[in-house]
């Protein structure tokens, strides 16, 4: 039977790391948070795990230089595997005729189909976002791949609402439903005309749209021209991304020491404090469910509900470093107003969970004064 082999290796290779990193790193991991849920102990200010502890007698640049090498070898394994998977779909987007679907709403539940099951952080989905988006995938399943990564995993979403109150669950799991499956297509159909019109037209692929190989090519030939394929490609995104990634981690360290969130919340609450908060968390690049973790702990500390929900929503949903590479990939457009279309959710979000546990809070304090 004649037909063209590579794509059938370039997706072997796609399984067999898929496996690889799921059952030997991403899984075990997601699923050790999950069981630790709020106590879990965060080592770092970006980081779950720190090789370098930071001391109290540290100064500013020893602090954001650990955190930066924290940072780096808490997201090596998932941004390795977002590099490979990015390589991958920007060979096998070459090597098949169909993109995607002309309706943006089906793109965007496509991107989700791909996204969730990956369980990486935004930062290590944006080269799998700039792989898709290079080999001429559709605009919204490009985009919808990368912010359904972090928020929409099985696991993370248990996470969740095992140990957050139910309303404050329901608020981000919708927000992040309406934001990916609702506000992504609206967006790319009204706003990002020029950037849908190119992934629709194949004006964005950065390599040939079809590879043209013989239908004969015996399986020896296939696999070598496969993996040459692979190997280009894979340099072509490592040269594109990786550097970003440095800079990202080290931005990220510098808004982190110089503004620590802890500090933040100390701030009476107030539309610029929110702002500021939610700013912040759409900026820092943290690791899959950090944003769990943390909003877990802050909350029983004590901080203002109104600035927990925003941390909840923001923190990790994006990140400097996929703004960057969003940025350079498909157009400053869309960056920014990606960027800014989620800081006012997060900001909404965090006023409608303000106002849903105060009305509990008053709630609580008749039925005190009735039983008294």
């Amino acid at each position: 039977m004649k037909y063209n082999k590579r794509p059938l290796i370039v997706f072997a290779v796609i399984i067999g790391a898929a496996v690889t990193f799921w059952s030997g790193s991403r899984y075990p991991s997601l699923d050790e948070k999950s069981i630790m849920g709020g106590s879990a102990r965060l080592e770092d200010p970006l980081s779950f795990e720190a090789s370098i502890q930071i001391q109290p007698s540290d100064g500013a640049v020893t602090r954001i230089a650990s955190t930066t090498i924290n940072w780096l070898e808490t997201n090596i394994e998932g941004m390795a595997f977002g590099l490979i998977i990015g390589a991958c779909l920007l060979t096998l987007i070459g090597l098949i005729p169909a993109r995607g679907h002309r309706n943006g709403f089906v793109n965007a539940l496509i991107g989700v189909g791909i996204g969730a099951p990956l369980g990486v952080c935004v930062n290590c989905a944006a080269p799998v976002a700039k792989g898709m988006h290079d080999g001429g995938a559709r605009l919204e399943s490009t985009l919808a791949t990368m912010f359904s990564s972090p928020t929409l995993n099985i696991v993370v979403i248990s996470m969740l609402f095992s140990i957050f109150p139910l309303y404050l669950a329901v608020i981000k799991l919708s927000l992040t439903l309406v934001f990916i499956l609702l506000l992504v297509p609206l967006l790319s159909r009204w706003v990002f005309v020029h950037e849908r019109v190119q992934t629709y037209g194949g004006e964005s692929c950065a390599i040939q749209p079809t590879v043209a190989v013989p239908s004969d090519e015996g399986w020896l030939a296939a696999v070598r021209g496969a993996s040459i394929t692979l190997g280009q490609n894979l340099a072509y995104i490592v040269i594109r991304t990786v550097p970003l990634m440095l800079l990202a981690g080290f931005r990220g360290a510098v808004v982190v020491h110089l503004m620590p969130l802890t500090r933040l919340l100390e701030i009476e609450p107030s539309i610029l404090s929110v702002t500021l908060v939610a700013l912040v968390g759409i900026f820092l690049p943290v690791p899959v469910a950090f944003d769990i973790v943390l909003v877990a702990v802050l909350i029983s500390a004590g901080a203002p509900v109104i600035y927990s929900m925003t941390l909840l929503f923001t923190l990790g949903i994006f990140s400097v470093y996929p703004f960057f590479i969003v940025w350079n990939t498909i157009s400053a457009r869309v960056a920014v107003t990606v960027a800014a279309v989620l800081v006012v959710m997060g900001i909404m979000g965090g006023v409608v969970a303000d106002r849903i546990y105060q009305a509990e809070l008053q709630d609580m304090l008749q039925y005190l004064e009735q039983e008294h």
